[in-house]
């Protein structure tokens, strides 16, 4: 049985590019011959799930942070993609991880390549973690599929500040 994934997922620079899980092995597989096959990859866990307890809600993000995040979407739909993520970045620890940050980059067009243009966006969901802890998701509609947007923002005092972000493929879990 082969089990398939198509996930497109970054978080904080963790990359988890899309897989194919191998069959499993037979049961009837000698331990000496496992040394000549390769063990088969496990599938990633889905490291952005939606609470199947948490019905999303569509507001609108604090002005601070909708505007960059406005700015950032409209930039990769213009297609400025390097532009987009340095400016969204800026001043973040993920902005200064420069390796990271190219990765990020050239994920989101492999991305758009796979599934189109970025056409629009929206809000999906926006929900607090305590008072201090921000997430965000949004869905970005594209030709073929929508992706899924995720940003955690973190309140140390009085400014918010990015922490994590990452997009994937994986709609499964946002449905009821």
């Amino acid at each position: 049985m082969k089990i398939q994934t198509s996930a497109l997922l970054l978080i904080t620079g963790c990359l988890f590019l899309p897989l194919r899980a191998q069959p499993a092995p037979d049961a009837t597989t000698a331990p000496d011959t496992a040394s000549t096959a390769q063990a088969a990859p496990s599938l990633p866990r889905n490291i952005m799930p939606t609470s199947l307890n948490h019905k999303p809600n569509p507001t609108n993000p604090p002005a601070e942070l909708a505007g960059p995040i406005d700015k950032f979407f409209k930039g990769l739909k213009a297609g400025d993609y390097s532009k987009s993520y340095e400016g969204f970045l800026a001043g973040t620890r993920l902005g200064s991880q420069k390796e990271k940050m190219s990765v990020f980059i050239s994920k989101t067009q492999e991305a758009f390549g796979l599934y189109g243009k970025l056409n629009d966006y929206e809000i999906f969901d926006n929900y607090s973690v305590g008072s201090n802890v921000l997430v965000l998701t949004y869905l970005s509609r594209h030709d073929v599929q929508p992706l899924r947007w995720r940003f955690i923002f973190y309140r140390p005092d009085k400014t918010w500040s990015l922490i994590n972000m990452g997009f994937d493929d994986v709609l499964l879990d946002m449905l009821d």
